[in-house]
């Protein structure tokens, strides 16, 4: 994969189409979010939206919604038909409603119409208010996700990580916070290459940010659906892929565990797969030449050797960020996500509530990886580098360390031109995320505009053009997966 271009290895992804349209099947009243932004109050219920989920060749059936009360007074079809010019910020959306809104009066109805999205902080935001969902929805943003999604893919070497998908195709296939659903389209050309074209994907997101993937020849659905609201709008045993990505930015680690979990397993068939990927959103420094523990697969360390990452383990030494900016990221990005209940080194929790479905999730494993941000002294220096006490010569063409007791000879490392813009597209990636993040940051710093400015001309200074993370600093992230358990035959089936 190419990651030169523009901005140092930055690859601006082709524009998502946003034509969209949805429909809604008989909506029902829902219940109240189980999750929002603390000391706000709860958004009024809305429908999920189906689209194209009535098709008669697709096994599932039309999503099923909760029939649970709420404080609503009517219920509302909306139909979205969006249309953005990438060099405009005006976005237009049709909305029709139908229904009558029951106010106690014997009143027959009113028109009732929010836009999906509105203007802050001189972004494009969701415009439910009580999300926790950090992230503004503008194209700037869904480049840098689409350029994430694109990155993690090259990272792990495949659109997914478990193994069983190599010998047998999913039929099913979801995918959880789809936004643009790339992931979706990513997955599908890959497993036409491997020769499975039939698959059908659907894509789950509170807002329809997706393209109409049928019109890539893809059998695709797209459910809109508040993920704070249980259950998901799909039946038991509907999928043999649930897919999930990035949602330590969507959930608390509460409702990740206690309501997302149980309602992926209760979707997923027997023999199913559920894989997860995320990121540590606070970054570390690794300590030079972390070792290499016999437990990582062989195939994980050449990938690691092959794009100069590193694999990671629970264990894997690591200190916090030597770089002043990053310290300030660090203390910033935890306030901040704190605030929303949401998770900020979700790659240390996600394992261990995984472990904790062990009854209904079997043969499960798992990739870490440390992605360095930039050059590093250490692996071209030694360890300490060539000017510290005691430190071995730079001139030196092995270093050595102490692993397990016994003497290894670890090579000094020079970057590949690819190996370099890998790199400095993780930098990037993470420059960027800053940048959407800065209302939240720039709140927990105490920081006035003038003075975040000052800050954020130091940060890009330091981290794009002084090196400033040549001590180790990484941007780690993980993928999980398990498949779920075959039902036990009774001798009612046989």
């Amino acid at each position: 994969m190419d990651y030169g271009g523009a901005m140092g290895g930055y690859v601006m992804m082709s524009a998502p189409r946003y034509a969209r349209r949805t429909s809604a099947n008989n909506p029902t009243k829902l219940p109240e979010p189980s999750w929002t932004i603390p000391n706000t109050p709860s958004m009024s219920p809305q429908t999920s939206n189906v689209s194209n989920a009535s098709r008669p060749q697709r096994p599932r059936q039309a999503p099923q919604l909760s029939n649970s009360s709420s404080s609503t007074t009517g219920q509302t079809i909306t139909r979205y038909d969006r249309k953005e010019d990438m060099h405009s910020s005006t976005t237009s959306f049709n909305t029709s409603s139908s229904g009558s809104a029951g106010r106690g009066d014997g009143s027959s109805s009113a028109h009732q119409s929010q836009s999906p999205c509105v203007m802050r902080y001189g972004r494009r935001y969701l415009s439910d208010g009580t999300l926790p969902y950090p992230f503004p929805c503008d194209v700037p943003e869904l480049h840098r996700q689409n350029l994430w999604t694109t990155f993690l893919v090259e990272v792990f070497g495949a659109p997914f990580c478990s193994p069983w998908m190599k010998d047998k195709s999913p039929k099913q296939v979801l995918e959880v916070a789809c936004g643009t659903a790339l992931w979706s389209s990513l997955c599908h050309d890959h497993l036409v290459e491997l020769g499975y074209p039939n698959v059908s994907f659907t894509g789950l997101d509170v807002a329809p940010l997706a393209p109409d993937l049928q019109e890539q020849g893809m059998d695709w659905a797209f459910v809109q659906h508040d993920l704070r609201r249980s259950p998901l709008p799909f039946e038991e045993d509907s999928f043999d892929l649930v897919f999930v990505k990035d949602l330590s930015f969507v959930a608390p680690a509460a409702a990740f565990q206690n309501s997302l979990m149980p309602e992926y397993l209760r979707i997923l068939k027997p023999g199913g797969t559920l894989e997860i990927w995320d990121s540590d959103h606070a970054l570390r420094t690794l300590l030079p030449h972390p070792p290499q523990s016999p437990v990582i697969a062989q195939k994980d360390q050449q990938r690691a050797k092959e794009l100069a990452m590193y694999s990671v383990l629970p264990s894997t030494p690591g200190t916090p960020p030597q770089n002043q900016y990053l310290q300030d990221h660090n203390g910033w990005i935890k306030k901040a996500l704190d605030r929303r209940n949401l998770m900020s080194m979700p790659c240390t929790a996600i394992g261990s509530i995984m472990i904790q479905e062990a009854e209904d999730l079997k043969e499960q494993n798992n990739r870490r990886f440390a992605i360095m941000l930039s050059e590093v002294k250490w692996e071209r220096e030694g360890v300490g580098g060539a000017g510290a006490a005691g430190a071995l010569s730079s001139r030196r063409k092995s270093v050595t360390r102490q692993e397990k007791g016994k003497a290894v000879q670890t090579e000094p490392r020079t970057l590949t031109p690819d190996q370099l813009a890998l790199r400095r597209t993780a930098l990037l990636i993470f420059v960027g995320m800053i940048e959407s993040l800065e209302p939240l940051l720039k709140e927990a710093s105490g920081k006035n505009q003038d003075e975040w400015a000052r800050w954020w001309a130091g940060m890009m200074e330091d981290l794009l053009e002084k090196k400033g993370t040549s001590s180790g600093e990484c941007l780690e992230v993980g993928a999980w997966w398990g498949q779920k358990l075959q039902r036990p035959i009774r001798k009612d089936d046989r």
